[in-house]
């Protein structure tokens, strides 16, 4: 009996020796490890109790702990590699694993890539007016300072790589928000509209070799940003070579995995591929200003004289370089940053308003003013 008790005590030892050696080998040598935050948000800090707070304080302790938990990030990439490449799934609900690496967007939180997708929120008529009212009244404001306008509408990565996405996702629906939105402006207003979805499914027709978004990411790689930037240059009066002339040159170029990647927590297990695009006259542009993600400032020596606005989102970071290049001066903001005032400081000749499809809706939203 008392062999029985002490193996049981040894048990209980052993039980709770392992269950709070992490904590003293995490506070020795954590430091050596991964504590980047890849969700995308602020992690809980440590609650602090007081009469005030002790109704939610056990909540909030739980709360900081599952986002302090000592070796965290290495074990959430260790049962992210396993569902990978073992099962060929995912461990987030916010990343899809499709065909061949493709990874897909399906945080519903953040736009709605997949609904955009299968055609789940087209919009109302009603609500199609809103939009173009909105943006005639916009339009209105900019031309009392002599202000040309266009709406630039980025595809999202689902549509373009439909051959990429998993079979019960389906073929991607014939109606949806974006296509609403830009056939309704062309045909209803005189607001300059461009949604390059044709463009890009010429050029992944003609570029066989060529990814036009990146794999592991959610946005479009710089061959997908120049088709986007070549169309928009177009609608400007400004000629750039299409992305198969013989003068234009693609350099791949590797890079660890993406946003997709990282929410798994792979972003080093996984390898994308981006490009360098040259061969265009790109008139020796010069980055002024790179306050990434926010501010981009940009000057070009012989360029067009007219001086571009634009109020951008992710999507812009690949354009902004063979944009800025056609303009003696661009100025692009973040549009969680933009403030008219900015606008009138500037005092610009174009104002691009660029929108990837999964924000499309903001278009009813936006404020010049």
């Amino acid at each position: 009996m008392k062999d029985k008790n002490t193996c049981k005590k040894l048990y209980m030892i052993l039980f709770l020796t392992v269950l709070c050696m992490p904590f003293p080998i995490w506070f020795l040598f954590g430091y050596f490890f991964d504590t980047e935050n890849y969700e995308n948000r602020n992690l809980e800090t440590k609650p602090i109790f007081s009469i005030d707070t002790y109704g939610e304080f056990t909540a909030a302790c739980t709360a900081y702990f599952e986002d302090n938990l000592p070796f965290k990030n290495a074990l959430v990439s260790l049962n992210s590699r396993i569902d990978y490449f073992l099962f060929h799934a995912s461990s987030s609900d916010r990343v899809i694993i499709g065909e061949d690496g493709w990874l897909f967007y399906a945080d519903t939180r953040d736009g709605n890539s997949i609904a955009d997708y299968q055609g789940q929120n087209v919009y109302s008529e009603e609500y199609l007016k809103i939009i173009a009212d909105n943006l005639l009244e916009i339009e209105r404001n900019l031309a009392e300072h002599e202000v040309e306008l266009v709406i630039f509408i980025a595809p999202n990565k689902e549509r373009v790589y439909s051959d990429r996405m998993p079979n019960h996702y389906g073929t991607p629906a014939d109606l949806y928000a974006a296509l609403q939105v830009a056939d309704y402006l062309q045909k209803h207003t005189d607001i300059r509209v461009i949604y390059p979805y044709d463009q890009l499914m010429r050029a992944k027709a003609d570029l066989q070799d060529v990814d036009l978004y990146y794999k592991t990411d959610t946005h479009w790689n710089s061959v997908g940003g120049y088709i986007g930037s070549q169309a928009l240059l177009n609608e400007l009066g400004v000629i750039m070579p299409d992305i198969m002339d013989e003068c234009i040159m693609i350099e791949e170029v590797l890079r660890t995995g993406g946003d997709l990647a990282k929410i798994l927590n792979m972003k080093n297990d996984l390898q994308d591929i981006s490009y360098r695009i040259s061969g265009y006259e790109d008139h020796d542009v010069t980055r002024e200003k790179w306050d990434f993600p926010t501010e981009f400032i940009y000057h070009s020596q012989n360029a067009d004289e007219r001086k571009l606005f634009v109020v951008r989102d992710s999507f812009c970071n690949s354009m902004a370089d063979h944009m800025a290049s056609q303009f003696n001066d661009s100025y692009m903001i973040h549009r969680s940053e933009y403030t008219y005032e900015d606008f009138i400081e500037q005092s610009p000749d174009i104002f691009v308003f660029e929108v990837v499809e999964r924000y499309v809706k903001e278009l009813g939203s936006f404020s010049l003013k």
